[in-house]
């Protein structure tokens, strides 16, 4: 027999037998539909997934914020503090061109020395 021949007619393939009665076929729908039911349950779940993902930066992007928040606080806290030191520096320090100390801060440790080398006489009483 030729290969090419026109009156060649391959055998029916078996494959499953076709299942009798009404039963199965309605076995057979309600598989089909819960498998349709599973399949529109996980297409909602990965769309929910797919909005969470999209949401994500945003996330990162508010708590990136929260943590920053104090931070920045604390820089314009300390920021203000040297700029309110830088002002009134000038006026605190006496600058005198041969760097004399006052004669309070002389009376004021003196006084310190004083009350450091003097007993305690209420004690001893």
């Amino acid at each position: 027999m030729h290969p090419q021949d026109p009156s060649h007619q391959a055998p029916v393939p078996l494959w499953r037998p076709k299942p009798d009665g009404v039963e199965v076929e309605a076995t057979d729908d309600a598989t089909i539909s819960g498998l349709k039911q599973r399949i529109a349950n996980l297409e909602q779940t990965v769309s929910d997934y797919e909005a969470l993902l999209n949401e994500l930066p945003d996330v990162f992007e508010r708590k990136f914020q929260q943590r920053l928040e104090p931070l920045l606080e604390r820089y314009r806290l300390l920021a203000r503090a040297q700029q309110l030191l830088d002002s009134t520096a000038p006026g605190l320090i006496d600058e005198s061109p041969d760097h004399e100390r006052s004669p309070s801060l002389f009376r004021w440790r003196s006084d310190q020395r004083r009350s450091r080398q003097q007993p305690d006489v209420d004690a001893a009483a």
